[in-house]
């Protein structure tokens, strides 16, 4: 504040504006009121010669209202710039000379307007420039909106987590790609994920939809009906149930923060589910970097210890492996589970 009020030049005028209006938070923003109660005064610099910044000027007012009076060459009604005749910007200046302000302040009243709308708009698009939380900003509740990242509506992840803004743009086309997909959950996770898509799936078939035999006489419905709706089984396959999340080789404490249960395997399935907006299998697969080695060492009312070498408590199918001495890292099985999506 004390910058701006020793050198307003070296400053531009949306800045300026911004840095009053907090300045005085208990004022009305500019170009929201009447101008009585806005946070300060927007006044036209006017003059025929060239304006070498946005700002003029800036002085304490005598008048009733705003304290402040910031004056502008920007938009003004009259001077070099201004649409008004030439003749009245000289006879504006001749009344200045007089001491006769007057005319000046009756186009003030059209010039506060016009660099209050101006700033607004800025405002609106510029988060620098807002005064009020981000997520009351109106350029974030429209990316909000138009990617349905949940934040205004109070959607919230495992441990109170939030959409972010950034990804607003990989989250806003439909329907949403394996690419964007990926995007998402490597910077969010932190682990360069690769994707399949495609992967099959078996659906339970609904007990109505079976076959099933009838007693002759009866009228047999469609779904026993053969070469048109009878199915055998209790279940169908779908080449496009879901999609495969492959892991690189992780530290051991990447891979147990992933394994069912754990914090970031409920953030993965949350941020999944709310890219795909569906119904979808996801089959995860992790790898470790290092050789594991399980061993049970528990006596008699203990827990087992964890693995030594891997750092991970032992978890049949997932983080324990029978290997034979001297065993390659690359004969142990990684561990390959469907990972849960429901948001709830």
């Amino acid at each position: 504040m004390s910058l701006l009020r020793d050198d307003p030049h070296a400053f531009d005028l949306f800045q300026a504006i911004s840095i009053l209006e907090r300045g005085d938070p208990a004022r009305a923003r500019v170009g929201t009121s009447v101008g009585m109660d806005e946070a300060l005064r927007l006044a036209a610099q006017v003059d025929l010669a060239f304006a070498p910044s946005d700002v003029s000027g800036l002085h304490e007012s005598k008048q009733p209202g705003p304290p402040l009076t910031l004056k502008s060459p920007v938009l003004t009604l009259a001077g070099a710039q201004g649409p008004l005749p030439m003749p009245f910007t000289e006879l504006l200046m001749e009344r200045r000379r007089a001491r006769d302000m007057a005319g000046l302040e009756f186009l003030d009243i059209f010039n506060q307007r016009l660099l209050g709308f101006l700033y607004r708009s800025r405002r609106k698009h510029h988060l620098a420039l807002s005064t009020e939380s981000i997520n009351q900003a109106p350029i974030v509740r429209s990316l909000d909106a138009m990617a349905s990242l949940g934040r205004a509506e109070g959607v919230r992840g495992p441990d109170g987590q939030q959409a972010w803004l950034r990804h607003a743009g990989l989250q806003g086309a439909a329907p949403r790609s394996m690419a964007s997909l990926l995007a998402v959950v490597r910077e969010r996770m932190g682990v360069h994920f690769s994707g399949k898509q495609f992967v099959g799936g078996w659906h339970p078939l609904a007990l109505c939809d079976r076959a099933r035999l009838y007693d002759p006489g009866k009228p047999v419905p469609m779904t026993s009906r053969l070469g048109m709706g009878a199915c055998l089984g209790a279940r169908a396959w779908d080449q496009g149930a879901g999609l495969a999340l492959d892991a690189p080789p992780l530290k051991p404490a990447q891979y147990a923060a992933l394994l069912p249960g754990a914090k970031n395997n409920s953030l993965l399935g949350w941020l999944v589910a709310r890219h795909l907006q569906s119904d979808f299998q996801v089959r995860l697969r992790l790898d470790l970097a290092v050789q594991p080695e399980t061993r049970l060492s528990a006596g008699a009312g203990q827990s087992p210890r964890p693995n030594t070498a891997a750092e991970l408590p032992p978890r049949l199918g997932l983080s324990t492996w029978l290997c034979s001495a001297g065993a390659s890292v690359t004969h142990y099985q990684p561990a390959n589970f469907l990972l849960s999506t429901e948001e709830g």
